[in-house]
Formats: C-alpha cells, sequence, structure tokens
C-alpha cells in the first residue's frame, strides 16, 4: 500500500514537473501616423502631450527608444510587422503596394496552426486589393478566424451605414473610404458610433468570449491617428477646444474631395490641426486604457504580451510630432522611419524598462513565436528579443545592418552609423515647421552618427568616407539580395 502511495506521488509530481508552460495571449496594437513625440513614456515627449493609458504599457514593460519601422509608410511597413521579413523580398517595386504573397505566412497563420484563436480588428492594409473579401491580403485568409475592420490605407471614423455608402459617389478609395464596415467577409452597417471606440468595443467583448483557457492573438489596429484627424467625439473638441467640422454629406460633392480638403491647411489651420491630433489622441488613449482595464478585470494582463508598435513615423498633414528627429512619414529621416514602440509581459519582461539598443518590426514575429513557445523554421529578417532584452544586450539583428528602400528614398544604419538619401515632404500649403524638423541636407547622401546627432543635422560624409563606402557596400549587397528572392514569391 505504502509502495503504490509513493508510486502515485512521484507520478502525480513527474506530471505537474513535465505539464506544459501555458501559452501566452499576444495583443499587437497598431497605431496610424503617431508621431515620435507623442507618447508621454518618452522623455522627449512635446510638452503639450499626454498618453496616461499607453504609458502604463511602458511601465509595466520596456519602453523602446530605438525602434524602427520598416518603410515610412503604412502599407510596406504592415506587410514586415505582420511578416517579420523585408516587405523588399517579394515588392519588385520597393514601394508602396507590396501585397501579400500566398507562400508568405503571417503571425495570425502560425500563430493559429499552434492552437491560438485569431481575431483582427480595425485596419487592414498591404497596399493592393482593397474592399474584396476574396483576395490573399484579406485578413480571414491569412490566418485569422474573425475580422472586423476595413481593408484601404484608412476610413472615415463617423460614417459608417450602407445609406452614406449608397449615397457617396465615391465610397470606396483607398484613402478616403466610407460606409459599412466588414464582419469577417460581409458588410455590416454601424451608426452613432465612432471607430476608435467600436474597435475597442469588439477587442473587449472578444476578451470577454475567451472562456476556455485557450490562448487568443487579438491584431487591434486602430485607424487613429490617420486622417481625417479632424473626426473626434465632441467632447474631446471641447476639451482640446477645437469646432466641430460637418461630416461629410452628398452635397459636398465627392468624398474624395472633401478628405483633401481637410487634410491641408486652409480650412483648418496649423494649430487647429495639432490640436484636433491631441483630441483624436487622446480618445485612442482613453481605449487604450478601457482595453488594458478589460484584461485587468479577467485577471489575463499576467499571462498576456502585449506589444504595441506605430505603422510610420508622424505624418505632418496630421500635425503629428516627431521631434527632436527630422523629418517626418513618407521620409527616410528618423522621423520617418523612427516609431514608439512598447512590449510588455509581466514576469517575462522587466518592468518599467527603457531599452536603448536598436530594434525593429521585423522583431515582433519572431519575438511573438518564442513567447508562445512555437518553434520555427521560417527564416525571418527579425529575431526574438526577449532574451535581449532580459540581459540588456543589443540583439543579434541589431548588430547587423538594418536597411530600407521606398521608391527614391534608401538608408542603412549600422551601429550607430547611418547613411541615407531622402527628401522632406513638405507641401507648400502646409506651414508644418512647428512640429516636424526638416532635414538639413535634403536630397542629398549623406552620413550621420545616430548617438551623437539623431536629428540629423551633421552631414559627416565627407569626414568619414571609409564609412560612407561600407555602408554603401552594405546596402548594395542588401538591395541584391531582395531583389535575388523575387522569384521566390508568389
Amino acid at each position: 500500500m505504502k509502495n503504490a502511495f509513493a508510486a502515485c506521488f512521484v507520478l502525480t509530481l513527474f506530471a505537474a514537473c513535465t505539464t506544459p508552460e501555458k501559452k501566452p495571449n499576444v495583443i499587437l496594437i497598431v497605431t496610424d501616423d503617431q508621431g515620435y513625440a507623442d507618447l508621454s513614456a518618452y522623455s522627449h515627449v512635446s510638452k503639450d502631450c499626454t498618453t496616461p493609458n499607453m504609458d502604463r504599457i511602458a511601465k509595466s514593460g520596456v519602453l523602446f527608444t530605438n525602434g524602427y519601422a520598416s518603410a515610412p509608410v503604412c502599407s510596406p511597413s504592415r506587410a514586415a510587422i505582420y511578416t517579420g521579413k523585408y516587405q523588399q523580398r517579394w515588392d519588385s517595386a520597393m514601394y508602396w503596394s507590396p501585397g501579400l504573397p500566398g507562400n508568405v505566412r503571417t503571425l495570425a497563420e502560425m500563430l493559429k496552426s499552434a492552437g491560438y484563436t485569431t481575431q483582427k480588428i480595425g485596419k487592414s492594409d498591404y497596399g493592393k486589393h482593397y474592399h474584396t473579401a476574396n483576395a490573399r491580403e484579406f485578413p480571414t485568409r491569412h490566418g485569422y478566424d474573425h475580422f472586423l475592420g476595413f481593408s484601404a490605407h484608412a476610413h472615415d471614423y463617423f460614417l459608417l451605414d450602407e445609406d452614406i455608402e449608397k449615397a457617396t459617389p465615391d465610397p470606396y478609395g483607398p484613402s478616403e473610404a466610407l460606409g459599412r464596415l466588414f464582419r469577417d467577409t460581409t458588410k455590416e452597417s454601424f451608426r452613432n458610433t465612432y471607430t476608435t471606440d467600436l474597435f475597442t468595443d469588439e477587442a473587449i467583448r472578444f476578451i470577454n468570449e475567451q472562456e476556455n483557457g485557450q490562448p487568443f492573438f487579438l491584431d487591434l489596429s486602430y485607424n487613429a491617428v490617420h486622417h481625417l484627424i479632424h473626426e473626434v467625439p465632441q467632447k474631446y473638441l471641447n476639451k482640446w477646444g477645437v469646432r466641430k467640422i460637418p461630416d461629410y454629406d452628398t452635397a459636398y460633392g465627392k468624398y474624395a474631395q472633401y478628405y483633401w480638403d481637410y487634410t491641408q491647411v486652409n480650412k483648418i489651420t496649423d494649430d487647429e490641426m495639432r490640436r484636433y491630433y491631441l483630441a483624436n489622441l487622446n480618445c485612442l488613449d482613453d481605449n487604450i486604457g478601457r482595453l488594458l482595464d478589460a484584461l485587468n478585470a479577467r485577471n489575463l494582463l499576467e499571462n498576456t504580451l502585449i506589444i504595441f508598435v506605430s505603422d510610420n513615423g508622424g505624418e505632418p498633414l496630421s500635425g503629428a510630432n516627431n521631434l527632436p528627429l527630422c523629418g517626418s512619414k513618407y521620409t527616410m529621416h528618423e522621423g520617418g522611419i523612427r516609431v514608439p514602440f512598447m512590449m510588455a509581459w509581466p514576469g517575462k519582461l522587466p518592468e518599467g524598462k527603457v531599452y536603448s539598443h536598436r530594434v525593429s518590426a521585423l522583431d515582433i514575429v519572431p519575438t511573438a513565436l518564442e513567447a508562445a513557445g512555437i518553434n520555427n523554421t521560417t527564416q525571418f529578417d527579425g529575431v526574438s528579443i526577449l532574451q535581449p532584452v532580459k540581459a540588456n544586450r543589443p540583439s543579434a539583428a541589431a548588430a547587423a545592418p538594418l536597411c530600407f528602400q521606398f521608391d527614391k528614398h534608401y538608408a542603412v544604419i549600422d551601429g550607430p552609423w547611418k547613411l541615407v538619401h531622402t527628401f522632406d515632404y513638405n507641401p507648400a500649403d502646409r506651414p508644418i515647421t512647428s512640429q516636424i524638423l526638416l532635414g538639413a541636407h535634403n536630397n542629398e547622401l549623406a552620413l550621420y552618427n545616430l548617438e551623437k546627432d539623431p536629428g540629423e543635422r551633421e552631414n559627416l560624409l565627407e569626414k568619414e568616407p571609409a564609412v560612407a563606402a561600407r555602408l554603401k557596400e552594405q546596402f548594395a549587397r542588401w538591395k541584391a539580395a531582395m531583389r535575388e528572392d523575387h522569384h521566390r514569391y508568389r
């Protein structure tokens, strides 16, 4: 009897010791065009900005001061976020519209195959096949069990119903889109709501439905703080002292014209644009607070990896602030590619840590897979940063060059050095210099030491010709490797 009891005890102890650790939930929050100075967890935050709920992620986790998107605009940068690969590997144009090849697996597909329940909410944008539910680029075609949102660069925040969609001459532009949203693969009308609120409501509903202990992947991709930046609920307009601009009406004519008019300094002043941006950001921050509260209420924070990133640098036409960096969205200046970036996983990652080594959006997929305990043979261009963050050391990817190509803009970063050729996006009718430090060496090849000069003011090309030559060669090798890969993807 004693021997039987002892055997039972040993078996029970063995089973307890060998029970696989519970897989964490993964939540990826992607904001749209958020400025580098528009996150108050950063010491360089703009004096007019506060984001207390976003800061909760940094306080419970890791704040990256040296985090990069793979492109200065949304479609290509998102291709890298969700695949862990340079989008230039299959985008021969290396420009706006990479698409998503059928043989490039996404994070959602990899997590779903490992038993995760997956949900996509908000913006889906790979630069091709917009508004089309049967395309590879559509969320339910690359790993998501469910989707609520839109397939385009941007969407109206308020006008989400079938009536306005049918009445508008041009409801389906790539950016200037309005009308119903997709619920999975069919369209659904929403009235008396606002996309930032609606997307958070859906995220909370999804979280609260997870009852069986199965891990989940929630991809929450807000259209905030993208244009139309003036579209904000009234209480935020009141708080920031800006007027209500009437929503689009078909009497205006084409929606594209309304969209264009309100992305310029004309009907909206430069000062107003900044305050509309801050109002929009304030609403977004409050909604992220609601999401975190919902996780806390379900006791899910301890077993959830939260990754927060902006898809690219702040947009000069929406009032974003990227200071002290130079430039903005659309450029390879630091303000176009260095972005707000945070990660939290209580008990697994340090809390309240500022991590200054370089990271990039390419690291998101391998990091999430390691957190989930998934052994994957895919070759990524990023690496998991879980162990480097814990040890406060640079990752293997940070020790290698990081390269960028966006049409005629290009850059390579290696250690403290950056070789770049780009030009400022500075439309004549938009006085943006109050928020965007423009490039000192516009439309010319420049070499910067980012550790000493993150604002890219001193061109060291002539002083450091050997460094420049080395980076030129690194970039040429990278570009050749990208072109060699084009035939592999279909």
